[in-house]
């Protein structure tokens, strides 16, 4: 490494502490800035895939996760019928690999414990609304008109809303998705499997995933995270009316889910969550880099989110640490480019065939997926794509 660079980090998801622990770890000084005023126990339960848990391992705080979690053998979707659609397990890649099922203010609390090892400062109820380059690095600008030192290194890592994104990598694509999601995470009660992303599809309107999302940090009951399917357009109206109405319309899907929806008494426990379409040219310039859902937003269908922002991170890390700063941002955006195109093209393709009023994709749906799943090759590159693999630096 030459000689250590002091760097901000703006955002702290999960591409902004990973790399900033990663950096300070190598001897950088570095600054994480976030415009939270605390660390709040908010986010619902996504899905770690083998390529997010190496990157865990190499922060140092994979075991921790690990006993938070809940062990992922198996994605299941099936139709309203319960015919199986699409069922791929982790153990046909080797019985090493698993997905981990997490709730994320449990990935956030190990992430700032690792900062904190490295003695990051973090700048709370710092809102950054703009940065300008000077002659010596970077400056950042607060909503309150504070200004930071000046810094080598700019990391935008403030996620899919990005307000730096717009300001300094203008060009590009952010377009938000008619669909997202109604979420809730409740208690198990033995409804529904323990070890697998348990998924209901009607047609292309309407979809029920149920995730084993492990335990908070406070608890020891075992959690489920619900997704259902929404039409951004109609949250509104579904709110002005009866809970119940909605609850009797997932359980026409599934009707399984009856004693766990019994656990919601009012709407103000079902949130929403809305995604986002992010696409840039180039993902830096000179002395700034931008990472993960800044950089990249996507539909969760392939769940790789908080997988990519990590190794977003740990090849940021390598590349500061094999080559000046001049060389490395480009070096780290070559390196990321293969995966990051493959999981952007793939979850714009697929996201129509589970999110959409082309009510006419599900015969294609069935067909695709009974032929892609009976098909060896096929197979093994679909449970390859759904690990994060593809890409990856793991094999």
């Amino acid at each position: 490494m030459a000689q250590p660079l002091s760097i901000a980090v703006v955002g702290l998801g999960s591409a902004g502490p990973a790399s900033a622990t990663l950096l300070a770890r190598q001897g950088h000084r570095v600054e994480l800035f976030e415009r939270a005023p605390a660390c709040e126990p908010v986010g619902a339960g996504f899905l770690l895939q083998p390529s997010g848990m190496s990157v865990l391992d190499e922060l140092g705080i994979l075991e921790p996760v690990l006993e938070r979690g809940a062990r992922i053998e198996r994605l299941h979707v099936l139709d309203q019928q319960e015919r199986d659609l699409l069922d791929l397990q982790y153990q046909e890649l080797g019985d090493h690999l698993f997905g981990l099922g997490l709730h994320r203010p449990v990935l956030l609390h190990y992430l700032l414990a690792a900062m904190a090892k490295e003695s990051v400062p973090v700048h709370w109820n710092w809102e950054v609304t703009g940065a300008r380059r000077e002659s010596k690095g970077w400056i950042l600008e607060s909503a309150t008109g504070q200004q930071s030192r000046v810094f080598d290194l700019l990391i935008v890592a403030d996620g899919a809303r990005s307000t730096l994104r717009q300001r300094l990598f203008p060009k590009g694509i952010n377009r938000g998705y008619p669909w997202g999601a109604h979420w809730f995470i409740g208690h198990n009660h033995d409804t529904f499997p323990t070890q697998e992303l348990y998924q209901v599809v009607n047609g292309t309107r309407q979809l029920a995933g149920f995730l084993a999302t492990g335990r908070k940090l406070e608890e020891e009951h075992d959690l489920v995270s619900l997704f259902w399917s929404l039409k951004l357009a109609d949250d509104e109206l579904i709110r002005s009316q009866p809970l119940q109405k909605w609850k009797d319309t997932i359980l026409k899907v599934t009707p399984r889910a009856e004693p766990f929806l019994a656990q919601i008494e009012d709407w103000s426990q079902v949130l929403t969550a809305r995604y986002g379409d992010v696409r840039l040219p180039c993902c830096h310039r000179e002395g700034v880099v931008i990472l993960g859902d800044a950089a990249h937003a996507m539909s969760p269908q392939l769940g790789q989110g908080v997988n990519l922002a990590l190794q977003d991170a740990s090849s940021l890390a390598r590349c500061l640490e094999r080559f000046p700063q001049s060389e490395a941002l480009a070096q780290y955006a070559r390196a990321r480019h293969f995966q990051l195109a493959f999981y952007s093209f793939s979850t714009r393709q697929l996201t129509p065939w589970f999110q959409s009023d082309h009510q006419w994709l599900s015969p294609l749906r069935k067909a695709f997926f009974r032929t892609m799943q009976y098909t060896p090759p096929a197979r093994k590159f679909m449970t390859r794509s759904m690990a994060g693999l593809v890409g990856s630096r793991m094999t």
